[in-house]
């Protein structure tokens, strides 16, 4: 396989190996010789095939107004942080950080590594190379408010009835807790049925069932709930897997 800024051109049947050695970045993009589109990613739980799949939650301390512990300056290579609670070296690694309040607000980062963070601490964040800081932070540090975010391929989990993130794509195969494996995002996919889904009409994730679909109807209850793409050209029922043309990533 060729590596080209972030995109695999595998071949049919790459999509279903798993394992429990990591083999790419988060979120490494594959395209099959028929389009069909997936992001790599690590499993958190074991995950049946043709179930949704959501980013794992973010840390509701981190998330945002996190002040900062010392002024970055344009250039900077790091970003120095009060951590709000306890977090693990490298926690946020291959995720984001992003300033959401005062100077340099607007901003997002690609964080390379952090140190590990207890509640009040200073906590180094270091960013991709090639990624420094745009904008100056106001001088005094603590005015500048950030937040941290994983990558969204980064424990993904099934998508629970009650969303706390956003749809990653689909299992392609069924993945053991902590395995890596592809989730599919783009093109046609086998996904688990909840209520019978309405071929050409919009499929959405299911607040009946963890990880299934069912169809989008902009006059109900649920009408704002994500979408994942198109019902194709069969109508499966509940607890079967019916095809769908996926538009979550291209």
């Amino acid at each position: 396989m060729a590596l080209t800024y972030g995109t695999i051109f595998g071949d049919f049947g790459d999509e279903k190996v798993t394992g429990s050695t990591k083999l790419h970045r988060f979120a490494t993009r594959m395209v099959l010789p028929d389009g069909r589109i997936y992001k790599y990613g690590l499993a958190n739980g074991a995950i049946a095939a043709g179930a949704i799949c959501q980013a794992s939650a973010t840390i509701g301390a981190d998330d945002m107004d996190v002040p900062l512990a010392s002024q970055a300056s344009v250039g900077d290579k790091t970003i120095s942080v009060t951590a709000q609670g306890t977090i693990a070296e490298d926690a946020y690694a291959e995720g984001y950080i992003y300033i959401n309040d005062s100077d340099g607000e607007g901003h997002i980062y690609t964080v390379r590594s952090n140190a590990a963070g207890t509640s009040s601490n200073t906590m180094v964040v270091t960013l991709e190379d090639g990624d420094t800081v745009a904008v100056a932070t106001n001088s005094t540090a603590a005015t500048t408010l950030c937040g941290l975010s994983f990558n969204a391929y980064k424990d993904f989990i099934i998508y629970p009835t009650t969303t706390s993130g956003h749809a990653v794509g689909v299992t392609t195969t069924s993945v053991g807790d902590n395995e890596y494996a592809w989730l599919q995002t783009w093109g046609p996919a086998a996904v688990l049925c909840d209520v019978a889904f309405v071929p050409g009409n919009h499929v959405r994730v299911s607040d009946g069932t963890a990880g299934s679909g069912e169809p989008l109807d902009r006059d109900a209850s649920n009408e704002n709930d994500e979408t994942i793409g198109v019902a194709m050209k069969i109508a499966p029922v509940s607890t079967d897997y019916g095809l769908v043309n996926l538009t979550i990533s291209p």
